[in-house]
């Protein structure tokens, strides 16, 4: 379309010729007119048409041209007429002159509007291309909601072509059934000249896929202030939507295992005290008693395997890895696991050719092919096909291993909360909700990353890629302990804020050799380090921590043995406290076994650095 702007330069370029050819033909006829008929004759006064021709050119060079030339031909045919000098010639020249100045004023006001006009017919052009171009949808309508305008936006989020839509009711094309109510409402406003926003709202495309769409909508007003029309700008918000939930979503998990880290701590204080209490009163009583007693014991053990669980969610479980052949692991799991799935579901197991090395814990191992397998059966009722299978992806940086199974499917709701914790589609005696979301930890805390894909009524995958190992394929398993350990009437000095705890902990080593004593609450230059044998220590303490209580106490003697105790995972209080991987923590809740090995352990290495210092 062209611009006004455009018809202006070709006025004053082309067309201004045209302009100046009329204004010259009609001066010369009127001036040669004027030289044949008498001197007074009033036909002499026209040659001033010559300029009024010319300025609607809107070029004032070409009215200025036209008029010299009238201006000319008037001295020409008033001097043949014989009237050169005389007050006659004057007048008509100053006539002339006067008709020529005003048809240039002219020109150059018209030159100023075409201008002013042409740039703001530029600008809407502008405006106009911008919201074409732009990737929201902008959509007119009259008051009645009948659409007017639909940019190419509301095409590529509609899928609608404006010609398609241009008289059409908008409600009817984009919005989901049921919103007749609300759109009364909106018009209503707009028609009171009001702006009506919604930071999130469904709408529906030409599929009738539904998305969230942020939307605002103002009034159209008049010239004269009145409201005419509605002006809508609609953003498809829906993957913005979707990363605010996932964020959502892992700040809630965050939170969840940030409380479960915390009350499985303390709960693991509160085990070792059971576990190793029944343990002493294992041998001081006999019949019904000790069947009650050791009922508590596999009860604390029930208890402690559930705090592990839940320490493995919030991603704070100790847990011993290693490198291991992942096509080992599918192999046995899949030799055991075929056998209680069911007789109608049939277990393939497709291990790559090459091995697989990946650093894990094998029973975390074992537990992902676990949940995830007896999830793939609740989705087989009538049986089916589960597929294990194992390969090497992104140039072998990572081992992938694929679950999948020709179940019933999620929809994408179900899948979006699949591993939140204590979300579960099964009946409340089948699912606990916790098993995905152990299976999300555990891969979590290996490094790797977990996905599913699913489709109702065809089946489910997940894929979980997990980083190789294979360039730590030595072994590293370390020397077996000394389960047996027995002290030699060593000090071991313990510093424990829970008194209960402390107190199990010095009536252990005390009946097993050890002299033990608990750390007081004075100062620490009045403590007697010399014949301490080892510094027994937890991690967390109330007010400080035992890696800064050692640091002190090493000053004073820096050959002092320490031996942590943590609650906490290994990486999680090494990190935090800036423990050295070379120094041992001793992993809560202990048996009385575990703690005497641990213990025995770091006295030998105490012995050995001594001896080695002194040879």
């Amino acid at each position: 379309m062209e611009t006004i702007l455009s018809l202006g330069t070709r006025v004053r370029g082309r067309l201004a010729s045209p302009y100046i050819v009329a204004g010259l033909a009609t001066v010369t006829a009127l001036a040669a007119a004027s030289a044949l008929l008498p001197r007074q004759s009033l036909i002499f006064g026209m040659v001033a048409l010559g300029p009024a021709l010319a300025a609607p050119s809107a070029c004032p060079a070409a009215v200025l041209a036209v008029g010299g030339y009238a201006l000319v031909a008037s001295f020409a045919v008033s001097t043949w007429q014989g009237l050169l000098g005389s007050a006659g010639q004057v007048f008509r020249l100053v006539f002339v002159a006067v008709a020529v100045v005003i048809c240039w004023f002219l020109a150059l006001h018209h030159q100023r509007m075409l201008r002013a006009s042409g740039a703001a017919a530029r600008e809407r052009e502008r405006l106009a291309a911008v919201a074409e171009q732009s990737s929201d949808a902008i959509i007119a309508s009259t008051l009645d909601g009948v659409v007017t305008a639909w940019n190419g936006g509301a095409e590529r989020m509609y899928g609608w072509r404006a010609d398609e839509v241009i008289g059409r009711p908008f409600a009817d094309l984009i919005l989901p059934p049921g919103s007749g109510d609300a759109v009364r409402e909106s018009l209503a406003r707009l028609a009171r000249g009001e702006q009506v926003t919604h930071a999130e709202t469904k709408r529906v495309r030409r599929d009738g896929t539904t998305i969230l769409a942020s939307v605002t909508v103002w009034p159209v007003r008049d010239e004269h202030g009145a409201v005419v029309a509605a002006a809508a700008t609609e953003r498809d918000i829906t993957e913005e939507a979707t990363a605010r939930e996932r964020t959502a979503r892992a700040d809630r998990m965050e939170s969840l295992g940030q409380l479960a880290g915390g009350v499985a701590h303390d709960f693991n204080n509160l085990l070792a005290i059971i576990l190793n209490y029944a343990d002493f009163l294992a041998d001081e009583v006999t019949g019904d008693a000790a069947d009650d007693l050791a009922r508590i014991r596999n009860a604390a053990d029930r208890a402690r395997s559930l705090t592990s669980q839940l320490l493995l969610f919030a991603k704070r479980e100790p847990t011993q890895v290693e490198v291991i052949d992942l096509n080992e692991v599918v192999a046995e799991a899949a030799e055991l696991l075929s056998r209680s799935i069911g007789e109608n579901i049939r277990l393939v197991s497709r291990p790559a050719a090459e091995p697989m090395p990946v650093r894990a814990n094998r029973g975390r191992l074992d537990q992902i092919l676990l949940n995830l397998v007896i999830n793939a059966r609740d989705a087989m009722q009538d049986g089916g096909v589960v597929s294990i299978e194992t390969d090497l992806v992104e140039a072998g940086h990572y081992v992938q291993l694929t679950v999948s199974d020709n179940g019933c499917g999620m929809t994408p709701e179900v899948r979006d909360r699949l591993f939140e914790p204590f979300f579960t589609t099964k009946p409340a005696d089948r699912g606990t909700g916790l098993g995905l979301a152990t299976v999300y930890g555990i891969v979590g805390d290996a490094g790797g990353t977990i996905g599913v894909e699913s489709t109702p009524g065809v089946g489910t995958m997940f894929r979980i890629l997990l980083p190789s190992a294979a360039a730590e394929i030595t072994s590293t398993a370390g020397p077996a302990r000394d389960e047996h350990g027995h002290g030699h009437g060593e000090l071991i000095m313990v510093v424990e804020d829970d008194d209960f705890v402390s107190d199990l902990v010095i009536r252990i080593l005390r009946d097993h050799g050890y002299r033990a004593t608990a750390f007081g609450d004075g100062p620490l230059a009045a403590l007697d380090l010399h014949d301490v044998a080892l510094l027994l220590t937890d991690v967390v303490l109330r007010g400080r921590s035992g890696p800064m209580l050692a640091a002190r106490l090493r000053v004073r003697r820096p050959d002092l043995p320490v031996l942590f105790m943590s609650g906490y995972s290994d990486a999680e209080v090494r990190r935090e406290h800036g423990i050295d991987i070379a120094v041992p923590i001793l992993q809560k809740p202990f048996t009385a076994v575990e703690l005497l090995a641990g213990v025995g352990e770091a006295l030998n290495t105490a012995r050995a650095a001594h001896h080695a210092e002194n040879s």
